[in-house]
């Protein structure tokens, strides 16, 4: 892995410091983020709902709305139907809090993925017809098939699509009203998640009645959860949700959501994205990739203790069995890898895989070798699969190229999925494979960026709280790498699966501290100890109880190079 830091002139760091009112150090975080305007910095830094966006700049949203209050009017019964991921089910069941609140008849529909797959299915349309449903509404997921809105216009259903997934041919043939910020110029921003198109819809649906929005900020935490799960640059609108998200669950109004911080041990006041990435989207993840994703939802409206508690047991039965399910396929995906010269790219397929937990090994295997990764579940006579990528390496457009043998596909540029019928699965793996080895014929060598020197003999509280006040940090706001040397470990020990962490403690001088490495456990050995190293880290604070300390997150080390000059 190559370490690359960006130097600036001093005259210009000086003076742009002076221009933002900014220490030298803060200023060079914001430089690296391409922010270089006071107007810039002060909209970074202190995002608020004037940030937001109309709306109704969204195309069809007047349209969408006017049929959502026509169902209002006349009492009619609208069903939210939601993906079975994180993003989906928060999306489902904020629309279903916000509207009732308006007094509209919602109830929500989320398939399982185990027994029913996706797609609109008979149960689903038995559904429908004994709540005499008027209105669908999709969050986060889109209609797949021509056969699928026939069955719901036989049935005089209504349909109105939110999604936030790139759109194929097909889909939009089907002139269906559809809210969907990657349609159109007229929205700048088109980096929602399917919570966030799900808050624009309601922020529009409110809008358009005349009554306080207060509410729809109230639950910014489920849609803050939704928009964390999925990935999606936290710039622009996304800073405000998730800021806003991240401060509710101080005092959520959501009753489970209490537990559950209880259960995790973690501290509301304290709480980062990566909180809420690693720990607690995956425990609601968990139900929708094994078993049942309405119970999710349903955590989310429950008020009473008993189905909450009975809930929460659900989910940490079934997060046991995703971690259980995902350690297995991990490890035998990685006895294949060690059997192959330096892959530039893995596919692979199984019967025996479970297809709710493929796409986090995808994940997984794709950010450690930094290669494109398609891994296929088989069953039933179909492949289901999931797709990632690395920087540079469209996966989307490549399945694009063959979408007429998919049963339905869709996602983003670098992470993406499939359904296809068995008899056309050997014809997309050899087309894949031929399109991953020619898009990607050399090794991308990873490169570390690091943001600034930083002695950690100078890493205090203050210092930790000035830099997060450029969080939420995640994709397209990563979080700030320092670079220090003459680093000493002192003491280690390693967790996890296969010991692929670590935590312990550095010195430097005078000065220990707390760090924590995740998937750095195979680096460092006992022999490391009293050795002197340079490391990139990231401070954060650590919550045990009332208590506060501080923890660096490393990100990588090696022995001090005696060539290389960073510069202060």
């Amino acid at each position: 892995m190559n370490w690359e830091m960006k130097n600036y002139d001093r005259d210009y760091l000086a003076f742009k410091s002076g221009e933002f009112g900014e220490s030298e150090l803060i200023t060079r975080l914001l430089l690296n983020r391409g922010i270089s305007s006071k107007e810039e910095v002060e909209k970074f830094l202190n995002s608020s709902e004037n940030d937001l966006l109309s709306p109704f700049l969204i195309e069809n949203m007047d349209e969408v709305t006017e049929r959502i209050l026509k169902a209002k009017k006349n009492r009619e019964k609208v069903i939210i139907y939601g993906d079975y991921d994180v993003d989906g089910i928060s999306a489902a069941a904020y629309l279903v809090i916000v509207f009732r609140k308006l007094g509209m008849n919602v109830d929500y529909y989320i398939p399982n993925r185990a027994h029913e797959g996706v797609g609109i299915n008979s149960n689903l349309i038995k559904y429908l017809i004994k709540r005499n449903a008027g209105l669908f509404i999709t969050v986060d997921t889109n209609i797949g098939s021509y056969e699928e809105v026939m069955m719901l216009k036989r049935n005089n259903i209504d349909i109105i699509i939110t999604d936030h997934h790139r759109q194929t041919e097909e889909i939009k043939n089907f002139n269906i009203p559809t809210i969907n910020p990657k349609i159109g110029n007229n929205y700048p921003n088109k980096n929602l998640s399917g919570s966030g198109v799900a808050f624009k819809l309601a922020d529009a649906v409110y809008e358009k009645c005349g009554v306080n929005k207060k509410i729809l900020y109230d639950y910014l935490d489920i849609v803050m959860i939704g928009t964390v799960a999925d990935v999606v640059p936290m710039t622009d609108e996304n800073r405000f949700i998730i800021k806003k998200g991240l401060y509710n669950l101080r005092k959520t109004k959501i009753k489970g959501m209490k537990y559950i911080l209880n259960y995790l041990r973690i501290n509301p006041n304290n709480i980062t994205t990566s909180d809420v990435g690693f720990y607690i989207a995956p425990i609601f993840n968990a139900l929708g990739r094994i078993d049942n994703s309405k119970m999710v939802v349903e955590f989310f409206i429950e008020e009473d203790d008993f189905k909450l508690f009975s809930i929460i047991e659900e989910m940490k039965k079934a997060n046991k069995i995703r971690r259980y399910l995902e350690i297995e396929i991990y490890n035998e995906i990685e006895e294949k890898i060690q059997r192959l010269n330096k892959p530039k790219y893995i596919f692979m397929k199984s019967r025996k895989w479970h297809s709710g937990v493929i796409g986090v090994v995808c994940s997984r295997i794709s950010i450690k070798y930094n290669i494109p990764v398609i891994l296929v579940s088989i069953k039933n006579g179909y492949g289901k699969a999931s797709c990632r990528s690395i920087e540079g390496l469209n996966i989307f457009d490549m399945l694009k190229e063959t979408s007429d043998k998919f049963e339905r596909f869709g996602g983003h540029d670098l992470a993406a999925g499939f359904l296809v019928s068995e008899k056309y699965l050997k014809e997309i793996e050899i087309y894949l494979k031929k399109r991953l080895v020619t898009a990607n014929k050399s090794n991308i060598e990873k490169v570390l960026y690091i943001d600034s020197v930083l002695n950690i003999e100078q890493i205090n509280k203050s210092k930790v709280l000035d830099i997060n006040r450029l969080s939420p940090f995640g994709l397209d706001n990563q979080e700030p790498n320092f670079v220090d040397k003459g680093i000493k470990f002192i003491s280690f020990t390693k967790f996890g699966v296969n010991n692929r962490h670590f935590k312990g403690f550095i010195k430097k001088n005078d000065r220990i501290i707390s760090v924590i490495g995740y998937n750095l456990g195979h680096k460092l050995k006992f022999k490391n100890i009293n050795k002197k190293y340079e490391i990139v880290y990231t401070p954060s604070f650590k919550s045990v109880r009332t208590d506060l300390f501080i923890e660096l997150k490393l990100k990588d080390f090696r022995e001090n190079r005696g060539g290389q000059k960073w510069q202060l």
